[in-house]
């Protein structure tokens, strides 16, 4: 299933993992976020509706093109000050989508708003030089980090990322809790029988079984989502 939030405007294989500038209120989900940034023009939106079209045949996606998340907003304002709160629209958005992956299509000029949004993934459209946007063209900088720099686009990137995506899969939130539950059912009968054994009492040794997994239910779950995201010690 996909939600579609559409809008107007050589590999490297590298983790971005940038600082962030803003704070976020994350509500729920771990949505791994992909930004495909680049000049106006550069190929943006072709690429992210490929992309959400491959991708939804296996997980479910949001897509947030910057006009229209500009217009919902009613917000053209293209200041310094106007692409700020345009970074913070689509990262509060992207967050709380609920999907396994959040598509974000927007130029994202300069280094310090990329490490804001802090994506997981990043896709630079380097194909043009310049823009029809004189006061764009100045304010873009090239970005530090990528994961994927398409420097000559063709309909083949779409088809790599995706299959590149599916070989570094992502456990889905649904296996996470499941694994979650079977661990801390085991964990529990472990702690029910310490607790017998040292108190000799049955009914506080279950109160203190049920306080402890549903706690340690969460917290896994949490630590399970978080190391998923993190590429260290994986195959590739």
């Amino acid at each position: 299933m996909a939600t579609y939030h559409q809008e107007k405007t050589s590999t490297t294989r590298r983790r971005s993992m940038g600082r962030r500038t803003q704070q976020v209120t994350v509500i729920g989900t771990m949505t791994r976020r992909i930004l495909v940034m680049g000049l106006p023009g550069s190929g943006k939106t072709t690429l992210s509706q490929d992309l959400v079209k491959r991708l939804m045949l296996t997980h479910s996606v949001s897509w947030f093109n910057a006009d229209t998340v500009r217009e919902q907003f009613d917000d053209w304002d293209f200041s310094p000050a106007g692409r700020d709160r345009q970074v913070q629209r689509m990262i509060d958005l992207s967050h709380n989508c609920g999907s396994d992956f959040a598509i974000c299509d927007f130029v994202c000029p300069t280094q310090e708003l990329r490490d804001a949004f802090a994506a997981d993934i990043v896709v630079w459209m380097d194909t043009i030089t310049a823009s029809r946007f004189e006061d764009t063209n100045r304010m873009f900088e090239n970005p530090v980090d990528v994961t994927y720099h398409v420097c000559d686009w063709n309909d083949d990137w779409a088809k790599f990322i995706t299959e590149d995506l599916r070989r570094n899969p992502s456990d889905t939130h649904v296996r996470s809790f499941v694994k979650a539950v079977s661990w801390r059912t085991i964990g529990t009968l472990e702690t029910f029988l310490i607790s017998w054994i040292i108190t000799g009492k049955l009914g506080t040794a279950g109160s203190i079984a049920t306080v402890q997994i549903v706690l340690s239910t969460i917290l896994y779950w949490y630590h399970e989502r978080l190391w998923n995201n993190i590429k260290w010690g994986k195959n590739d």
